[in-house]
């Protein structure tokens, strides 16, 4: 990948917004890789703290640093002070990383019992990957899925599923459906599949 933007003299975004939530491994950004200022690497508390800390960091090298300073130098002024005062408390004191430890072990444990769920209560549907970091999981349903009626479905009882088909950048490679595992309540993550499975064969 940097081969290529350096060969074209482009520039990359990483948006590195889950790095928090590595499960299996310790990620490494691409940017830690870059010598030449061609990534621009974006990091996010909002889904590691909470959704109401909306702060995020930009790292970037050489010229397209200079270009961004120029470009944003008088909205940086005006950048909350609390929210980056909060910023500043929450990563420097001595639980953020234990609290980083412990959101890994529950990610790790929700993940998997979702696999599980899915495993068991969803035979019709394919698991290509477990991930090893994030927070869904990505199934690929029977090509004659009608993912709307499946959605619709689902949620007259209760269970919200997020189709695929609107994160492919062109046409969707097949049907796809992202079952999240990070809510507040995973003991209800089995019942919620087997409801995916009656309205997928129903």
């Amino acid at each position: 990948m940097l081969e290529i933007v350096r060969s074209h003299g482009a520039f990359l975004i990483e948006d590195d917004w889950a790095h928090d939530f590595a499960i299996d491994a310790d990620p490494v950004p691409l940017a830690a890789l870059d010598d030449s200022g061609h990534v621009i690497y974006l990091r996010s508390l909002t889904k590691s703290v909470s959704p109401a800390i909306r702060v995020a960091a930009l790292i970037a090298r050489g010229p397209v640093k200079d270009r961004i300073l120029a470009d944003l130098q008088a909205q940086i002024m005006y950048v909350g002070g609390t929210l980056q005062a909060a910023a500043l408390d929450v990563v420097s004191q001595p639980g953020w990383r234990t609290h980083l430890r412990g959101l890994r072990q529950q990610l790790a444990a929700r993940r998997d019992l979702l696999v599980d769920a899915v495993t068991q209560h969803l035979p019709s549907a394919h698991l290509e990957a477990v991930p090893r970091g994030g927070l869904n999981l990505w199934l690929r349903l029977p090509d004659d899925t009608d993912l709307p009626r499946l959605a619709a479905a689902c949620e007259a009882r209760g269970v919200l599923i997020a189709t695929g088909d609107d994160w492919f950048p062109a046409e969707p490679t097949g049907r796809y459906v992202r079952l999240n595992y990070a809510g507040p309540n995973p003991g209800a993550f089995t019942g919620a599949v087997q409801i995916i499975g009656d309205c997928l064969t129903g």
